[in-house]
């Protein structure tokens, strides 16, 4: 089961898989779609890999773990400490 996040939880609450999916994103230069990061999971990059991890990614944005900043494109949604979220990388020197 992938618990709702909150302050204070990190990836060693998430089943295994889930945890391979945010560390994957979490370590990425942007956001990253499922068919990117399936064989970083170690799984190959078929049609029902892709369309597998994509439902479980969209279980994490769900559950507060993840962003979908884009349709298909994921980022975390809060930062590991000492990292920016992608949002405010985006913002810096934006006036709105």
């Amino acid at each position: 089961m992938v618990p709702h996040w909150r302050e204070g939880l990190t990836t060693d609450v998430l089943p295994d898989v889930y945890r391979d999916i945010v560390e994957v994103i979490a370590d990425a230069s942007g956001p990253m779609q499922a068919k990117q990061i399936v064989p970083r999971i170690g799984l190959p990059a078929v049609t029902a890999k892709i369309e597998g991890t994509r439902g479980k990614l969209k279980r994490l944005v769900e559950r507060g773990w993840l962003i979908e900043d884009q349709p298909g494109r994921f980022a975390p949604a809060h930062p590991a400490p000492g990292r920016e979220s992608v949002n405010s990388r985006n913002d810096k020197g934006s006036s709105l």
